[in-house]
């Protein structure tokens, strides 16, 4: 099965997200609820997305998730949304299984998941975006996440 990455996140993360791996970019700051997800289905050959993996923390995201995915598709829960507890918006049960959709959820991997992993970076499959700054730098560092204008992670050097 020849899938492909389609990245969705604010016009400023495009470069990372390419860089990632992703093979088309959808700006969200550029589309409506509707228009994003039209967006996405027309992306993956007007027949909707494989899979769904939502990596964010936005309650938004979650809803929209469910109607960007084909017959059968799979929406894979891995960021825990923001605020407040809730279900998922547009996850009816009718809707659910008559369109074959899977909710699975991630927490963390296991011993094997790590190694694999580690392997996928030695050999350059996958790339990681990261710097380092002083404690000293903290709040400017939160000031850029509350932004949306960090770009991968940040280790703080805690000497």
């Amino acid at each position: 099965m020849a899938l492909r990455v389609i990245g969705i996140d604010a016009g400023s993360k495009e470069k990372l997200v390419r860089d990632c791996g992703a093979e088309h970019f959808i700006d969200v700051t550029k589309h409506d609820d509707k228009s994003i997800t039209e967006e996405v289905v027309k992306t993956a050959g007007g027949l909707g997305a494989s899979a769904v993996i939502l990596c964010t923390a936005s309650n938004k995201a979650y809803a929209q998730a469910i109607d960007m995915v084909r017959f059968g598709g799979t929406v894979v829960c891995a960021g825990i949304p923001e605020g407040t507890p809730e279900p998922i918006a547009t996850a009816s049960p009718g809707k659910l299984i008559m369109q074959g959709v899977t909710i699975a959820s991630v927490a963390v991997g296991n011993r094997r998941d790590a190694i694999e992993v580690m392997d996928f970076a030695a050999r350059g499959v996958v790339n990681t975006f990261l710097r380092t700054e002083k404690m000293e730098k903290l709040t400017e560092v939160f000031q850029e996440l509350k932004e949306g204008k960090l770009s991968g992670r940040v280790v703080i050097d805690m000497q």
